[in-house]
């Protein structure tokens, strides 16, 4: 009988902590977000969550290794990549629920603080000498990067890419090489260089030759709680955008 009794206790136990977890999985959700919207999204995550209290967990990295996880997984709610290329790609294997434009990235030239190598635009980028960091290709700024740069033309192309040391996975990476000093100059979104403005100078690309791209947030058909997924989704849409401007990033005026 008592030992009956320690089984019935243990089984109601396991019953609520089977049903507590499941609440907590509900008040969850997971969001893909390229790494160069960190600052913002962290920050709108915890507006989020006060608010509503729902917990947003984000898996931070370059899109297009955000891209291959989403397509292995079949799992999350959210996905917020460097480029509508990515979404577009989802949408046409239908995983994605809705998408919207919100933000733009811009690409810029960093240099080190006080730019000792004088580099003022992409023709200096291809002069013997300076070392450079790129975004891989498989994300968005390098992908961005490489477009631009077969708009310059093919002698400026060619001497970039023969001046390129290193390569980063995300554009924070490549942008730290440059503060770190590890190279002379990089290419990335306008944003993260101001993150860094007191250790970088920012050099503007030529309007003729730069590539300008639009951040989209989506929902992802592998969402669990599709109310949720809404409701972040609007919030980003919303309350987000003042701390998109916040963090030097331009609102884009476009939906999809």
């Amino acid at each position: 009988m008592k030992k009956t009794g320690v089984m019935l206790i243990l089984l109601i136990t396991l019953s609520f902590s089977g049903c507590t977890q499941k609440s907590n999985n509900n008040n969850v959700i997971h969001a893909y977000v390229g790494a160069g919207m960190q600052k913002p999204m962290d920050e709108i995550g915890k507006m989020f969550e006060k608010k509503y209290g729902i917990k947003v967990e984000y898996d931070y990295a370059g899109s297009g290794y955000l891209y291959s996880k989403i397509l292995a997984s079949r799992d999350g709610d959210i996905f917020m990549p460097g480029d509508t290329f990515y979404v577009n790609e989802l949408k046409k294997k239908g995983l994605i629920l809705k998408y919207e434009n919100l933000t733009k990235h811009i690409p810029v030239i960093v240099v080190q603080k006080g730019n000792p190598k004088n580099i003022s635009s992409l023709k200096d980028l291809a002069k013997p000498g300076i070392k450079i960091a790129l975004g891989d290709e498989n994300i968005a700024i390098g992908r961005t990067v490489d477009k631009i740069l077969k708009k310059a033309g093919g002698n400026i192309s060619k001497g970039v890419n023969k001046n390129v040391v290193v390569r980063g996975a995300t554009v924070k990476q490549v942008l730290l090489y440059v503060v770190n000093k590890d190279v002379d100059a990089a290419i990335v979104w306008r944003a993260d260089a101001l993150e860094e403005k007191n250790k970088v100078d920012i050099i503007p690309i030529n309007p003729k030759y730069n590539i300008i791209k639009t951040v989209p947030i989506a929902i992802l058909n592998t969402t669990k709680n599709k109310s949720n997924a809404e409701k972040f989704y609007k919030f980003v849409l919303t309350d987000g955008k003042k701390i998109f401007e916040k963090y030097g990033f331009e609102i884009s005026q476009n939906n999809n």
